[in-house]
């Protein structure tokens, strides 16, 4: 990271709205090496100072004042100041444990509504530490699909299942429009490189 900082094509100056292509390539190769050889596209990826930025950036593109955000219960309180920062309401749904922590999808259908713009996923969740499972995932892009929501997945911490196994990453979920946001801080354990990105997926439609 230091000898690329140091160098001195990093003061050139070449403005790239989504960020730089290179780094944006890296990103894309960090999804080749560390999660299963899925192939994102670094066209489909933003890049971001931090995952709050991207969450007020997403926030923004979906909603328009007093429009909501389905937010799982229980998580972490940043939400609320994101929220408040982009005139959005939160509506919450629960989080149940029954032989581990899984979404209460009764809850969450009832409670969206017609202004109800997408929902928020942290994969793995936080504080919990509750990975969404094949099935919940599917039952999700049913949801979104039946309403026209955006799904917004969190999976800062993805690279950190408790238990060792492999979890799957949203960034290839092609079913529904899909905002997946990560970022170095998290994944590279250096807490003051905020670094982060949304990777866009979804139908091409959409996407673009």
């Amino acid at each position: 990271m230091l000898p690329a900082l140091a160098s001195p094509e990093s003061l050139v100056y070449d403005p790239q709205p989504k960020g730089l292509l290179a780094a944006r390539k890296a990103v894309a190769h960090y999804y080749r090496e560390q999660h299963d050889a899925f192939e994102v596209d670094p066209e489909n990826l933003i890049l971001t100072t931090s995952t709050s930025e991207g969450y007020s950036y997403v926030f923004r593109l979906l909603c328009n004042p007093d429009d909501e955000i389905l937010v799982a219960k229980p998580s972490y309180p940043l939400f609320d100041f994101l929220a408040d920062l982009q005139d959005v309401k939160l509506a919450p749904y629960p989080l149940i444990y029954d032989h581990g922590w899984q979404i209460d999808f009764p809850s969450l259908y009832k409670a969206v509504n017609h202004r109800t713009r997408a929902v928020v996923v942290i994969h793995p969740n936080n504080p919990t530490g509750s990975f969404v499972r094949e099935e919940e995932a599917a039952a999700l892009n049913s949801f979104c699909r039946e309403y026209n929501l955006a799904l917004i997945v969190d999976e800062v911490f993805l690279d950190y299942p408790h238990d060792g196994a492999y979890r799957s990453t949203f960034a290839v979920n092609n079913d529904v429009l899909t905002f997946t946001l990560s970022g170095l801080s998290k994944i590279s354990a250096l807490p003051q490189i905020k670094l982060a990105w949304i990777a866009a997926g979804g139908p091409k439609d959409q996407v673009n």
